[in-house]
Order: structure tokens, then C-alpha cells, then sequence
């Protein structure tokens, strides 16, 4: 009898331990959480300043050409750490790093080179379908990709500057009459919306 009594009491102490546990982060991914907001705080400062600067000095200019190569020895060092991370974890969700952390994962990889994007691509995919990142991520980084091998985007998230009229136009489109369909089932505004709110020349009818 008191055998039985004993194996209850631990059967009851086990299960208020794992139930403890399971209402705590897993101290990996808690670590992760932090490095991750590290690394956004990283990728994202110098382009924050970045608009001043060629302000300032303008796009051409010395001091312009300077500040980017400072961003892109961020990119670089940031890529590896990201790289990393996913190797070994996969593509960590909101529900897991939080919001800012999961979105760090995609900023990274974003301002990767395209041989990177291509081979992570699919985890953001995975990821997204199961609820666990953004679904806009998958479509600006999608839309990159085929920006940077010369295809047209899917969903219009990609601009690019225009040096001899100094605006900025939305790259071709694929498909463009239903272009808001698709943006809509990733989270996105319309696509003229879009474009109004950055000061992008959208013209569908040259697509």
C-alpha cells in the first residue's frame, strides 16, 4: 500500500514539473530570442541613417558609397550568425523567438546575397504555411529573388530607382491584373496603396 502511495505521489510530482516546464521558454531558444534581437538592432541601424546620409551627400556621392560598404560588412558578419542559427534550428517561429526575433531571421536573409536566399527560401515557405512566420515575408524575399535572375515579381513588393528621372518605379509584374489577389492572401496591401504610401510610380499597363 504505501509502495502505491509513493508511486502516486511521483507520478503527481513528475507532471507538475513538466507542466512548469512547458510554461517556460526552452532556455535555447530564450538565448536564441536575444541574439536574434541583437542582430536586428544590427541590420537595421545603419539603414535607419542611411536616408540622411545621402541627404546629405547625395546617392553618388564618396561618403554615400563609404556608409554602404559600412552596411554591408553587417550583412555579412549578421549572414553567418543567421545562417548558423537556421542550420541548426530551422527557421525559428514567432510562437518560439517572438515577433522580433522571427522577423530578424528574414531581414538577414533578405539583404543576403541571392545564392542565400534561394537556399533558405524554402524554410521561410515551411515556416509560413505553418503559421509561423509572416506570410509578407515569403513574398518580398520570393520577389527578390526573381528581381535579381532578371524574372518578373509575383506580388510588386520591389521598386528601383530610376538615376536619370530620380523616381523610383515598381519592377514588372507577372500577371499584374491580379497581382491584389495575391498580395491580399499574404497580408499585404493593394499594390496601389503600396505604392502611394512610399512614393513608388506603379504603371501596370507597361508590365
Amino acid at each position: 500500500m504505501e509502495k502505491q502511495i509513493i508511486l502516486v505521489v511521483v507520478i503527481l510530482l513528475t507532471s507538475s514539473v513538466k507542466a512548469q516546464v512547458a510554461g517556460h521558454q526552452d532556455p535555447i531558444d530564450t538565448t536564441l530570442k536575444y541574439k536574434l534581437e541583437s542582430i536586428r538592432v544590427a541590420d537595421q541601424t545603419l539603414r535607419l541613417v542611411l536616408p540622411e546620409v545621402e541627404k546629405k551627400f547625395g546617392k553618388d556621392s564618396k561618403e554615400t558609397k563609404y556608409f554602404w560598404s559600412l552596411i554591408h560588412q553587417q550583412d555579412s558578419i549578421n549572414e553567418k550568425e543567421v545562417t548558423k542559427i537556421i542550420d541548426n534550428y530551422g527557421w525559428l517561429g514567432y510562437n518560439r523567438i517572438g515577433g522580433s526575433a522571427n522577423q530578424s531571421l528574414w531581414l538577414v536573409i533578405q539583404h543576403a546575397p541571392v545564392e542565400i536566399q534561394e537556399k533558405y527560401v524554402p524554410y521561410l515557405k515551411e515556416s509560413v504555411e505553418k503559421g509561423e512566420s509572416q506570410g509578407w515575408y515569403l513574398a518580398f524575399l520570393e520577389d527578390r529573388i526573381l528581381m535579381r535572375n532578371g524574372k518578373k515579381q509575383i506580388y510588386g513588393t520591389q521598386a528601383v530607382f530610376n538615376r536619370d528621372s530620380g523616381k523610383t518605379f515598381i519592377y514588372p509584374i507577372q500577371d499584374v491584373k491580379d497581382v491584389n489577389m495575391r498580395r491580399t492572401k499574404l497580408g499585404l496591401e493593394t499594390i496601389e496603396e503600396y505604392s502611394e504610401k512610399n512614393g513608388y510610380i506603379f504603371e501596370p499597363d507597361k508590365y
